[in-house]
């Protein structure tokens, strides 16, 4: 009876839990409004590429898709597992371990130029030359709800070919996790009195300035906009300091 018991009120308390941060998305902000930040950054190097997509949970079916349906992981060639390895590897000495454990792994992309001809019913696979053979994405997640999206690009060689858009050991900032959406929205209210009604949140990088920062834009008013050039208002807030905030203005260019 003790163990039904305790089952009871682990379950309880899970429900209270969704209970509750399922109304603080209701009270604060939709959790449709809040985005992913960065790119991926693949076109330059497997877009148009015929490629097959490996990923944890993937589909466990031997017969391979071409609607970029991820395959289990463990179908993937043993060099994309290799590689990946050394892809972590590279990035925790570069970052540090404070940064890679918040770093998820989402699946890796493997060039397949000789299967093109399978691909022959989808339009966006174009060209047969690819820079890379193998693109690895990633996550990095202050929450389970907001992330960064991070590409990297390796060739046949193990070598990585793309750029590290994110900050290096002695650069990175841990994130103040302490944060809620609702308390960002407070902050950015607080600076910004026209904000409302919010359009997105966001989580991104500064390169120049090497700082993770949440990003709040105003929705746009669609009675209010025209056809051109558009403005509206942003709040920056650095995400391991909540001090450092500023006020931005937005574009966007619309076209009837």
């Amino acid at each position: 009876m003790k163990f039904k018991v305790q089952n009871i009120q682990r379950l309880l308390s899970f429900l209270f839990f969704l209970t509750v941060t399922s109304n603080c998305f209701s009270q604060c902000i939709d959790i449709s409004k809040i985005e992913f930040g960065g790119d991926y950054d693949f076109y330059e190097y497997i877009f148009g590429c015929p490629t097959y997509s490996f990923a944890v949970h993937g589909d466990t079916s031997k017969n391979w898709n071409v609607l970029n349906n991820a395959i289990d992981i463990k179908q993937a060639p043993k060099k994309a597992l290799t590689y990946r390895n050394l892809v972590e590897k590279k990035i925790k000495q570069y970052s540090g371990l404070s940064f890679f454990t918040d770093l998820k792994f989402i699946d890796v992309e493997v060039v397949y130029p000789e299967k093109y001809n399978l691909f022959k019913g989808r339009t966006d696979v174009t060209q047969r030359y690819c820079k890379a053979k193998y693109f690895y994405h990633y996550q990095f997640q202050p929450d389970t709800v907001a992330s960064y999206l991070i590409g990297i690009a390796v060739n046949e060689k193990g070598k990585i070919i793309s750029p590290f858009k994110f900050p290096s050991k002695k650069d990175y900032k841990q994130i103040d996790k302490s944060f809620t959406y609702c308390k960002l929205l407070d902050i950015a209210r607080n600076i910004q009195k026209d904000i409302d009604p919010i359009g997105k949140i966001c989580f991104e990088y500064n390169e120049v300035g090497k700082r993770f920062y949440w990003l709040i834009s105003q929705d746009l008013d669609s009675e209010k906009t025209h056809e051109g050039l558009n403005y509206f208002n942003q709040v920056i807030i650095d995400a391991s300091d909540f001090s450092k905030v500023k006020t931005v203005k937005g574009e966007a260019h619309i076209i009837y």
